[in-house]
């Protein structure tokens, strides 16, 4: 009986171990479609972690949108990871964007986060390149709703 739950915190401790990541916070920037952000990534788990970003939109006008998102993490190889997750954001744009005018508009919406990260073992610093698609709801003078593919995005990020 000890022998089977020594097996079993064993295998435990290296399930645990392999999806821990090398560090526990980042703070960085990012670039995409809809514009450049900065971002801050906190470690929740040892497989689950907070995004909070902050997003400029740029085009034929201007717009900022604040984002939280909860993901899941999955270490694929040493630095290499997967995560996947859902998020809410809200914000203003005004200007025209996508065939509407927005002027004055407020957005809200929910999305999914899914995406690639590799965290450099010998300098503290990661990469990652993610896809946010979801829903926006746009409110003005007119109500108008839609989907938010928001394109790729690619990150950098100083660890620690």
């Amino acid at each position: 009986m000890k022998k089977i739950f020594a097996l079993i915190a064993l295998c435990f401790i290296t399930v645990t171990a392999a999806n821990a990541q090398n560090y526990n916070k980042a703070v960085g920037v990012e670039g995409g479609w809809e514009g450049l952000g900065i971002t801050f990534k906190h470690f929740v788990g040892s497989s689950s972690f907070m995004d909070y970003k902050a997003n400029f939109m740029l085009g034929n006008g201007f717009g900022a949108l604040a984002s939280a998102t909860y993901d899941f993490n999955v270490l694929l190889t040493p630095g290499l990871s997967f995560y996947y997750g859902l998020g809410v954001e809200g914000g203003f744009y005004t200007g025209s964007y996508g065939g509407h005018d927005y002027s004055g508009n407020i957005m809200i919406g929910g999305f999914g986060n899914i995406g690639l990260e590799y965290a450099f073992a010998a300098i503290p610093f990661a990469v990652s390149l993610d896809w946010n698609p979801g829903i926006r709801l746009v409110l003005g003078d007119s109500l108008w709703s839609g989907f938010s593919g928001k394109a790729l995005c690619l990150g950098i990020k100083y660890t620690f």
